[in-house]
């Protein structure tokens, strides 16, 4: 019941009317006969004609068709196709064809009249359309326009398309050049006066500014409705309208002009593209109005196939293969209406359902009006009646506003039933009440004793929460006392170790220290500082970066002089068998002590886990806006048990508990990288060796970290 949707190409219904085609070129042909015998007349206009209505050309007209397309002006005024031309009693009527259409006709006016007047030619779906019109000087001017040429360019703005014309007193010949790929070519030609087309044009754009706000209206109203009442069906309703006015507005030309002005060759595709969203609104629409779903799931089922196919062919649309799918679109429409027509008149006449004869009376008088628009394309005017534009907007306005009328009477019935659903609803509300008040009274008793329990055990958990407050106050201030006291005994061991170093050396310096046994105590107790200096300084670090308010002391420092000093000054047994290698001065924006500090863990690691024997290679690389240092050693690796874990605070591996240490070097290296927006991480790990990686950022942490 697709009243309006695009008619199919010649199908079953196209070989019934070709018989009565050929007796319309019968006719034409005797009439060309009788008309050849007698000159063409011109038609006069005078001052009073085309200010009120045009001056229309039907009868006046001459025909003449090029199959090729090749044929020039020069062939239709001078040569042997002069004498060829067919009178014609209306409009011009070709149904689906690609040749080239050639009309002529003859125009004067009196004295008295303007000079200048304005050539009609309608309907806009016509794909180039040529006016050769007489300059004055034994030659004519021409003028191009259709739906391929670009809006913008038109002489005079309209939806139709308009030549400005001059016209002389004594009779001169016109000559109209016509064409389409395809499509059904109607061409009604009539002639107004300015003044005359402008008051027209308002009236016109009147009408479809009305059209389209009745249209605005019956979407706000539907969608209120399905607001109100919950029904989504009023929702498709009010995009079924949306769906109408914008194929009307696409076959009446005001696409063209109002959204593609300047597209012109995207015209065709888009009238095809909205006409194919028409087609997916529409099927999908009707089978829910008329409840197929409900009366028969085939039904339904096929009405989505042919919803799915519009999609597939809307999306084709936007390509290049717009062309050969238009008659795939039409037939396919022209078949689901036929079916749809025939299965809601079983569902009216067999199945008794009486309460859809409104909504299928609007889609009847819609889909009557397109069929016999349908055949009178093909047929033109060897078929009565009025013009197929005209046609096509009485069948939208008749269907639109009864199916307004069938949409207003779904509600009355809808608001009937739930006036009958309120009655029952409110004497079942009734009883409801009065079991109600009962279980109320009940309620109230349980929830009384209930709340007696709940304040009971809100006061205990307040008493257990002011418990575990204080508890939480108290092992917080226990744990602040404990690094106080670490810090302070880490402090007052600093003195004492470096005593003992001093002694150490001083040892070393006497006169005893050449003694072998003198020089193995003396490095023992060296290295025993040291370890023990180094545990200290980890331990003040790991405070000083537990405190959130202290600020990096950043400044730019040289990479490459830091690890030099460091290589060189390493105060521990081994210390030559650090191997250095870098590409040149690495600058970066870092905190030199938190730094070092990192760079000796990484280090006093890789010696102390390697064997003497072997050495440990440091790398210093920059990747990108990072500097990387590389620390590898010789040693046994990580245990793979133990890789998640080694940067944790403490941590020590079962497998190196032999080894001296205090847990707390990896993760301070890793930690004093972090503050600085970088990282540790061990890069390589194998029974030969492991690979830890320090990465800092070339310009320093981000703001919120420094």
């Amino acid at each position: 019941m697709h009243g309006h949707s695009m008619p199919p190409y010649p199908s079953l219904l196209a070989l019934v009317c070709l018989r009565l085609r050929v007796l319309r070129f019968l006719a034409l042909a005797l009439a060309a006969a009788v008309m050849a015998t007698h000159p063409a007349h011109a038609v006069v206009l005078d001052a009073s004609d085309g200010l009120e209505a045009p001056k229309d050309l039907a009868g006046a007209l001459w025909m003449h068709t090029d199959p090729s397309g090749a044929q020039t002006l020069e062939d239709m005024v001078h040569g042997p196709r002069k004498d060829s031309f067919v009178h014609l009693p209306g409009a011009v009527e070709q149904s689906f064809t690609r040749e080239t259409v050639w009309v002529r006709f003859t125009l004067q006016r009196t004295p008295d009249s303007r000079a200048g007047w304005l050539l009609r030619l309608r309907p806009p779906r016509i794909n180039h359309a040529t006016l050769y019109a007489p300059d004055g000087h034994g030659g004519y001017a021409e003028t191009r326009l259709g739906d391929r040429q670009p809006f913008t360019g038109r002489a005079v703005p309209d939806h139709n398309f308009v030549f400005p014309i001059d016209v002389a007193p004594e009779p001169r010949a016109y000559y109209l050049k016509l064409s389409n790929a395809g499509a059904p070519l109607r061409a009604e030609i009539d002639v107004w006066q300015a003044a005359g087309f402008d008051r027209f044009q308002k009236r016109d754009y009147t009408a479809i500014g009305v059209l389209l706000g009745a249209a605005l209206l019956s979407v706000c109203m539907n969608l209120v409705f399905m607001s109100w009442l919950r029904d989504t069906l009023y929702g498709h309703y009010a995009l079924y309208v949306i769906a109408v006015a914008g194929l009307a507005m696409a076959r009446l030309g005001y696409l063209a002009e109002w959204a593609l002005d300047t597209r012109p060759d995207l015209v065709a595709q888009a009238v095809l593209a909205v006409n194919c969203l028409f087609n997916t609104v529409a099927t999908w629409f009707m089978a829910r109005l008329f409840g197929f779903r409900r009366h028969w799931p085939p039904a339904f089922r096929g009405f989505m196939a042919v919803a799915a196919f519009n999609l597939m062919a809307f999306v084709l649309a936007l390509t290049p293969l717009h062309v050969p799918i238009g008659p795939g679109v039409s037939l396919m429409a022209t078949a689901s209406t036929v079916f749809g027509a025939a299965f809601v008149l079983y569902l009216i006449a067999v199945r008794r359902l009486v309460q859809y004869l409104l909504p299928a009376a609007a889609f009847s008088v819609g889909t009557l009006i397109g069929l016999y628009n349908l055949v009178k394309v093909w047929l033109g005017d060897a078929l009565p009646g009025a013009a197929p534009e005209h046609l096509y907007l009485l069948g939208v306005l008749a269907h639109l506003i009864l199916l307004n009328v069938a949409v207003a009477d779904r509600t009355r019935r809808a608001e009937r039933e739930v006036l009958r659903q309120r009655e029952l609803a409110l004497s079942a509300r009734v009883a409801a009440e009065q079991a109600l008040e009962s279980t109320v009274a009940r309620r109230t008793a349980e929830l009384a004793g209930t709340n007696a329990a709940l304040r009971d055990e809100i006061g205990k958990r307040g008493r257990l929460e002011t418990r575990l407050r204080q508890s939480l106050e108290d092992t917080r201030r226990m744990a602040d006392q404990q690094q106080e006291f670490v810090s302070m005994v880490s402090h007052e061991f600093r003195t004492p170790l470096a005593v003992i170093d001093a002694a150490a050396q001083s040892l070393d310096l006497s006169r005893f220290g050449g003694e072998s046994a003198v020089r193995r105590r003396t490095e023992r107790i060296r290295r025993s500082v040291l370890r023990l200096s180094l545990l200290i300084e980890n331990i003040l670090m790991a405070d000083r970066l537990r405190l959130d308010e202290r600020s990096l002391r950043l400044q730019s420092l040289d990479l490459q002089a830091v690890l030099l000093q460091l290589c060189q000054g390493f105060n521990q047994a081994g210390a030559e068998r650090l191997q250095l290698t870098t590409q040149g001065a690495l600058e970066v924006v870092a905190d030199r002590a938190l730094i070092e500090i990192a760079l000796q863990n990484l280090m006093h690691n890789a010696l102390k886990y390697s064997p003497a024997e072997s050495s440990v290679s440091i790398t210093l690389t920059r990747a990108g806006d990072t500097a990387r240092i590389d620390v590898a050693d010789r040693g046994p690796g990580v245990p793979a048990a133990d890789v998640r874990q080694i940067f944790e605070k403490y941590f020590r591996s079962d497998t190196v508990a032999t080894v001296a240490g205090s847990g707390l070097g990896l993760h301070l290296a890793r930690e004093i990288a972090r503050r600085h927006g970088g990282d540790v991480l061990l890069v390589a790990n194998s029974p030969q060796g492991a690979t830890f990686r320090l990465v800092l950022p070339i310009f320093g942490p981000a703001p919120e970290k420094r």
